[in-house]
């Protein structure tokens, strides 16, 4: 007899409203620095959903915003409070950090915490999306691609997406 496991994430409609709010949101900055950066960024973002001009590639990365949320929600759903005394604590033990983060903290707990976890979470997806799955799959497709393996202006725009779409997940949650 085999047995099933199944990972089961009780995420609620104010935490699916908070992801998406903070997908789009982070996606926005994130890809005001792409664009800013390399134009073609944002067509060979559309281009990995077959539409490759710039209005194509800012509905693909809006979408590839909120999706990209979802996995971030799943996994700071549960464990909120943790994190934010984790966090707290963290930033009481240095003066310095204690003095930039307190009224961050104050104002938002949730806000400050995931804004620095989100720019974390938003590096992984840079490297694993932008570093090898868009270069990946428009060769798949038959494009031709200017985007380099790996990149530290696109990364900062996805830590950049990273860190928007966890701060304004940890605003929207917190009031």
């Amino acid at each position: 007899m085999t047995e099933t496991r199944t990972l089961a994430v009780d995420i609620t409609g104010e935490q699916v409203e908070a992801a998406v709010a903070g997908g789009l949101f982070g996606a926005f900055q994130g890809g005001l620095l792409l664009q800013l950066w390399n134009p073609d960024a944002i067509r060979e973002i559309g281009a990995t959903v077959g539409m490759a001009s710039l209005n194509g590639g800012w509905l693909a990365l809006f979408g590839y915003g909120v999706l990209f949320g979802v996995p971030f929600t799943a996994a700071v759903s549960g464990s909120a409070d943790t994190l934010v005394t984790t966090f707290t604590a963290l930033s009481r033990r240095n003066a310095v950090l204690e003095k930039l983060l307190d009224p961050l903290l104050s104002r938002s707990p949730l806000g400050a915490t995931l804004f620095a976890l989100g720019q974390g979470y938003g590096i992984v997806v840079g490297l694993l999306f932008w570093s090898l799955f868009v270069p990946g799959w428009l060769a798949v497709l038959g494009h031709s691609t200017a985007t380099p393996v790996f990149d530290p202006v696109a990364l900062f725009s996805w830590a950049t997406y990273g860190g928007m779409m966890g701060l304004v997940y940890g605003l929207i949650r917190d009031h």
